[in-house]
Formats: C-alpha cells, structure tokens, sequence
C-alpha cells in the first residue's frame, strides 16, 4: 500500500470481515507501521470461521481506502431492512463512540418508512435504544427507492445509506447483521418482520 497516493485524510475496511475499520482522520498524524501491523492481521484473519457467518470465508481477503467522511459521532447510519425485496423499517445509528478496546458506543432508533418512530428495541451491550428524536433525512423517499433497487434480488437484506450535505452515499450490504442474532430488537419485533419473510 503506497500511503503516498493516498489523500490527506481515508478510512482502510477490509472486504472479508465486520468491524475492520481503520480511521485516519489526519495521514500526518498516522502511525504507519501500526497500521500496517493492523491491515496484516484483517488479511490473516478469515473472519467467517469463527463468527455465525460462514459466508465470509468465501471472501477474497482485501483492503481498500474510502473517503473520510466526517467524525463518526456525527453521521447517521440509515439502515433499510428489506425483506423479499421490499423495504419494511429502518434503523438508525448515530452518537458512535469508540470506548477503547471495547465495542463501539451507539444509540439505535427504528422507523417505519414514513419516519414514524416504532417501539421494537431495548438496549443491548453498548448499543443504547434511543428516544426517537432523529431527524427526518431530507433524501428519505430517494433512499427508500435505492434500497428496493439493491434488494430486489434477495430474500433479506440490510441496505446502509448515509444522508450527508444534500447527497446519498452507499454504505454497504449486510445479509446476516448482528450475526442474525439480532440482540437489539425485541422478540416480538423479530416475530413480527419474521411473519413477513417467504423462503
């Protein structure tokens, strides 16, 4: 990896696990051989043999660099969960926070696709059920459409999208979020979007 050609501030994801996220906000300030250290051990992790998904160890193991957007803490995630490809709820995250060595802090909101808030989570770890209070996205309509497009092709799927300046932004296809477990949505939520699956 040449961190020459790369911009003044890039995000390193690898394509073959979750949560191999290498933020780097300012490349002055960046420890490269830490990094390094980092990406060499995403690339000698194959992340499906030990986690419920066994999918991802069909995964070519790469790195790539993506533009910074803006500090995690500020950026709401909308997450379309569609199921036959049909939209049906989203759930947001926002107020990520790092905590160290721990898992990442966040607060989760869920709606419908009117932006209505709905009444299906508990809190989870460190991720804290949130009032409700976000924001309806300017480009929510658009967004709705962009994840029926994605979807069509599968039974389920989560479709992320970012909502920054005016302009929607791909986040990534997730077909086994939370390991399928789901730990965040209550059980009666789970039944209920569960009715609504045809396999």
């Amino acid at each position: 990896m040449d961190f020459d050609k790369l911009p003044k501030s890039f995000v390193l994801k690898a394509t073959h696990g979750c949560k191999m996220n290498y933020f780097v906000p300012d490349k002055q300030r960046l420890d490269i051989h830490q990094c390094k250290r980092e990406m060499n051990r995403w690339l000698n992790t194959t992340y499906g043999t030990y986690s419920m998904e066994p999918h991802y160890t069909r995964i070519p193991h790469r790195i790539y660099a993506e533009a910074y957007l803006q500090e995690m803490s500020m950026i709401t995630d909308y997450k379309i969960h569609c199921l036959n490809g049909v939209p049906q709820f989203i759930l947001t995250v926002t107020n990520r926070i790092a905590d160290g060595d721990k898992a990442m802090k966040a607060t989760l909101d869920l709606f419908d696709l009117n932006w209505n808030p709905i009444s299906g989570l508990r809190s989870s770890g460190s991720e804290v059920a949130g009032n409700g209070n976000i924001p309806k996205p300017a480009n929510l309509d658009k967004m709705i459409e962009i994840a029926k497009t994605l979807s069509s092709d599968f039974k389920f799927v989560r479709v992320d999208l970012y909502d920054i300046n005016n302009k929607i932004l791909f986040g990534e296809l997730t077909f086994s979020p939370a390991c399928c477990i789901f730990p965040y949505f209550l059980d009666s939520f789970n039944k209920k979007m569960g009715k609504l699956l045809t396999l």
